[in-house]
């Protein structure tokens, strides 16, 4: 097994590290009034993004983007709602067991969450895209619980 050589003795260009520039604040106001025509769900989403978001979401820009994260939200609560009353499998045309029809549109509404959890930074990877660290959010959670 081959041993990596002194630092001295190395050649190179030396890379240092570096750390993400600090997400700039975007607003620090209060978070907008929850949608009237939100269900339960997606209020508790809707509350949960602008708190998370913690002055990184202007409501003039990201309003848009994070209603429609809501209301898929919604639209996955009620479809998974149906499906559980219903059972997973259900009879297809000659009796066959078939996986329950509504979980087509399961899938395709959690493909378009997993669209706008990139956008708004909800992932590692575009958190790091959009210079917002993972120390931030710890320090960001941290806070929140220490304010309890």
């Amino acid at each position: 097994m081959a041993r990596s050589k002194s630092p001295d003795t190395r050649t190179g260009h030396t890379s240092p590290a570096t750390e993400a520039p600090a997400a700039p604040v975007v607003h620090e106001g209060r978070a907008p009034r929850v949608p009237a025509h939100l269900g339960e769900t997606g209020r508790e989403v809707w509350r949960s993004v602008w708190a998370a978001g913690a002055g990184a979401y202007s409501p003039d820009t990201d309003r848009n983007v994070i209603l429609r994260y809501a209301e898929l939200h919604d639209r996955r609560a009620e479809l998974m709602g149906q499906v559980d009353a219903d059972g997973f499998m259900s009879s297809g045309y000659s009796g066959q067991p078939v996986a329950h029809p509504l979980l087509r549109y399961v899938e395709s509404t959690e493909k378009e969450l997993r669209a706008i959890e990139t956008v708004i930074g909800f992932t590692p990877e575009s958190r790091l895209r959009l210079g917002i660290s993972a120390a931030q959010v710890r320090k960001s959670a941290l806070e929140t619980f220490l304010d309890l």
